[in-house]
């Protein structure tokens, strides 16, 4: 039996390269078998010794473009939110297009009064009479993550803006929150679920990860559009547009009323977003 290719991880290790890793994330954009196979394949037979996992995903983002373009920028979707840094204002705004989605009633409201000081407060969610304090931890590089001094200020944050409710200074939150395009540490987690925290990143949890949340309903955001400038998202951000689900609901002449869009550029960036909503169905 021949030995294992060893690739190298962002973090600078290497370990064996994982077939299945790729094909699960290949299959996570919808394309089907006989496409995953052939871009596999192509991977396979250009893998070298020490080749990084970096350059390894921009093959795999070069053949799937060949194939299904709408599966390459589903495959994009890291990327995609990395686009949207790089204060994470966006990326705030992105999470609570997610949560509105899912039946939460999600604002990104700016400040509150705490019983002892004021604090930003990225996004605040509600559903089934309760009331969720959300941290949109933003992280513009794959390495980052959410440490433990990060979970550690959220929950005393939250501590404070309960105390600051009992007061009327501020709304009562019953939750708090960490949604991040990152991993969490360890000791992150462990701090986190010991104080009954929600904690939703890249990774975690397993049976509900952020990229799954994502994938379930196609909350797919607009910087997935290729060719999408920064002007661009400004003006769909303004509107509050940061899922591609909300441009193809709109008509071509209320999409350019909205952002100040060409006719032409308004449907092209509909028919973008039908793409990569429906697949193969377009």
């Amino acid at each position: 039996m021949s030995k294992p290719i060893l690739i190298m991880k962002s973090h600078g290790q290497l370990e064996p390269f994982d077939e299945k890793k790729v094909r699960t994330s290949i299959a996570r954009t919808g394309a089907d078998k006989k496409v995953v196979d052939q871009v596999l394949d192509v991977i396979k037979k250009k893998l070298k010794p020490k080749m990084r996992t970096s350059d390894i995903y921009k093959l795999v983002n070069i053949e799937l473009d060949k194939l299904k373009p709408w599966a390459a920028a589903r495959y994009n979707l890291r990327d995609a939110i990395i686009k949207m840094g790089p204060t994470g204002f966006h990326f705030e705004k992105y999470v609570a297009s997610i949560l509105n989605a899912y039946g939460y009633d999600a604002i990104t409201p700016d400040t509150y009064q705490g019983a002892c000081i004021s604090h930003e407060v990225d996004v605040t969610a509600k559903k089934e009479g309760r009331t969720a304090f959300i941290e949109a931890k933003f992280r513009h590089d794959y390495r980052g993550t959410v440490n433990i001094k990060d979970t550690m200020s959220t929950w005393t944050r939250f501590l404070d803006l309960v105390d600051g409710s009992k007061v009327e200074l501020c709304p009562h939150f019953d939750e708090a929150w960490i949604v991040t395009n990152a991993r969490f540490t360890d000791q992150s987690l462990k701090y986190g679920h010991c104080k009954n925290m929600v904690l939703i990143g890249w990774n975690h949890p397993r049976e509900r990860t952020f990229a799954h949340m994502v994938d379930l309903n196609a909350l797919y955001p607009v910087t997935l559009i290729k060719d999408l400038n920064k002007p661009e998202l400004e003006a769909l951000a303004s509107e509050n547009i940061m899922l591609c689900r909300d441009i193809i609901g709109l008509e071509i002449p209320k999409l350019k009323q909205k952002t100040g869009f060409s006719i032409s550029r308004a449907e092209n960036i509909i028919k973008s977003c039908e793409a990569i909503i429906s697949g193969d169905k377009v």
